[in-house]
This record gives structure tokens, C-alpha cells and sequence, in this order.
């Protein structure tokens, strides 16, 4: 079988989000009906708001492939991130609406019918659901996506949220009815945490954040590497869904010929690929009369 690219990948690891989300509503939305569980109720509106979700994360996923045109020569990456921030927002409308309605199920506790369905409706989804991030984890792993990552963390929780809900509604099965609003109220809070960290990621790469200490540390000893190149300066890194932007200058002896100086920064740019494929490198290249007196692995991370 032919090896799926990232692109397809990302595509069918979207729609298969969209479904999953779909059969997970259908099943929670019998299962609800028949039983009355708040904490089932707070299940089904975590997946109504997963599949809105979804379908938001699918269509930035599709334009966020597209490639560079000349309203947008720097591509069409952060789709991906304003998803995740779209995506954050319902998170939170799901949790404080789950919030109020656990509130009002501790406050008057109330049996909870059909029990035995509503709990393989919940062991049933928590398969699923490990299917989906099974998907999605590799999806990551292989692309860096960073809406593939956003829709993960919320199917994470949807793990942990019907494994409390089980844990619950065996609960009230034995008289422990006040187990379904007290669920409930802590899935909240844990869906609530979840919808920070995808809107604070989300927000960081809209505001063209620096990569991590990592990546700057590699690109370091990639120009070190190069016995020609004397240092380098203003190195500054930023991520636009699977690309990065890579820009520094580099220091290098004034006699050198153009032929060696571009060869210079060729081999530097085919290093740096070797290590983040989908970059976007640009070097300036700065003519020296000697050798800087700071060795590169010195020199402090930004300048």
C-alpha cells in the first residue's frame, strides 16, 4: 500500500475526527434520553461542541495546505493556529455550561434510570475515543500539526470525562446519587484546563513566537559545524502551522569568493533541512576582516 503524505494524512485524521465525533453524539444522545444523567447530558455537549470543533479544525486543515499565492507568500499555516483558538473558545463554553449543570445536580441529587445502557454507551466511547488519539498521536508525531494537536487535547479529556462519568453512574447505582453532579463538576474543571493550554499554544503562534531553546541550540552547532563560517547573529525562529521560519546572519571572512560564500550558506540551509524539513531559511551573510573572539557556542541565544 502506498504511504499516505502528510497532507493526506492530516486530511484523513480530520475526518475522522468529524466522524467519530458524530457516532459518539448519536450514541450519548439515546443514552441521555433513557437514563436523565447530567453527567451523560454534560457527555452529549462535550461532543455537539467536539464535532463543531472538528469541523472548524477540518476546513483550517484544508487551508492551511494550501500553498503560498501572492496575497499570502508566506503561506496559509496559521489557519491552523486560529482553529485551535476557535476551538479553545467552545471548549469553554462546554465546560461552563457543564459547570452550572453539575452545580444544580449536587445541589438536588437525583437517580439516574437505565444504567446498565448508559454505562456501555461510556465504555463503548472511551474505545473510540482511544482509537481517534491513536490516529491523532501519530498524525502529530509525523506532521507537528498544530490543529491535529488543539482537536486531541479536547477527544484527551473526553477520555478522562467518561471514564469519571462511569465511575459515577456505577455510583449511583449502588445509592450514591450525588456521585453524577460531583463528576460533572470536576470534568468541568478538567475540560476548563484543557481549553487554556489550546488557547494560550494557539495564541503564542499567532504572535510569532520564538521556537524552543532546542531548535536554536541545533542551528547553533550546525553553523559551528562549517569551519568557514566565523559566527553567526540575530538568529530569530517563529512557526506557521508545519512551517518554520528560520532567518540569522552569519559571519564570514571578507576575502572569501561569491561562489564560496553561497556555498557557505547552501551547505548551512541543506544542515538545517536535514533537521526541520518544511523550514523556510534565510541567511544574510556578513563579511568579517577577523574572527569573532566569542565562540559560537558561546554566544548568548539572542542578540
Amino acid at each position: 500500500m502506498k504511504k499516505l503524505s502528510d497532507s493526506q494524512l492530516m486530511l484523513l485524521t480530520g475526518v475522522a475526527s468529524v466522524l467519530t465525533a458524530v457516532l459518539l453524539i448519536s450514541i450519548k444522545l439515546v443514552a441521555w434520553y433513557l437514563s436523565g444523567s447530567v453527567a451523560m447530558l454534560a457527555s452529549l455537549v462535550d461532543s455537539l461542541m467536539d464535532a463543531a470543533a472538528s469541523m472548524v479544525n477540518l476546513l483550517a486543515i484544508r487551508y492551511s495546505l494550501v500553498p503560498a499565492d501572492s496575497e499570502h507568500r508566506f503561506g496559509h499555516g496559521k489557519a491552523e493556529a486560529l482553529a485551535g483558538l476557535g476551538q479553545a473558545v467552545l471548549i469553554t463554553l462546554s465546560a461552563m455550561f457543564l459547570l452550572n449543570e453539575s452545580v444544580g445536580r449536587l445541589l438536588s441529587p437525583q437517580p439516574v434510570q437505565a444504567t446498565t445502557l448508559a454505562v456501555g454507551v461510556m465504555v463503548a466511547s472511551i474505545i473510540i475515543t482511544l482509537l481517534l488519539l491513536r490516529l491523532q498521536y501519530y498524525t502529530v508525531k509525523r506532521t507537528g500539526s498544530t490543529a491535529v494537536e488543539a482537536d486531541s487535547l479536547h477527544y484527551l479529556s473526553d477520555v478522562a470525562m467518561n471514564g469519571g462519568i462511569l465511575l459515577a453512574l456505577l455510583g449511583t447505582a449502588y445509592g450514591w446519587l450525588w456521585l453524577d453532579g460531583l463528576a460533572g463538576f470536576l470534568i468541568g474543571l478538567y475540560v476548563l484546563r484543557a481549553a487554556w493550554q489550546v488557547g494560550s499554544q494557539s495564541v503564542q503562534l499567532l504572535l510569532d513566537r520564538e521556537m524552543s531553546a532546542d531548535v536554536r541550540h541545533i542551528i547553533a552547532n550546525i553553523v559551528a559545524e562549517h569551519p568557514l563560517a566565523l559566527g553567526f547573529h540575530q538568529l530569530r525562529t517563529r512557526e506557521s502551522g508545519r512551517t518554520c521560519f528560520i532567518q540569522m546572519h552569519v559571519d564570514m571572512d571578507e576575502n572569501l569568493t561569491l561562489r564560496d560564500a553561497h556555498a557557505l550558506v547552501d551547505s548551512i540551509e541543506k544542515r538545517i533541512h536535514e533537521y526541520f524539513p518544511d523550514a523556510d531559511v534565510l541567511i544574510h551573510q556578513d563579511p568579517v576582516k577577523v574572527a569573532p573572539t566569542v565562540p559560537v557556542q558561546d554566544q548568548p541565544p539572542y542578540e
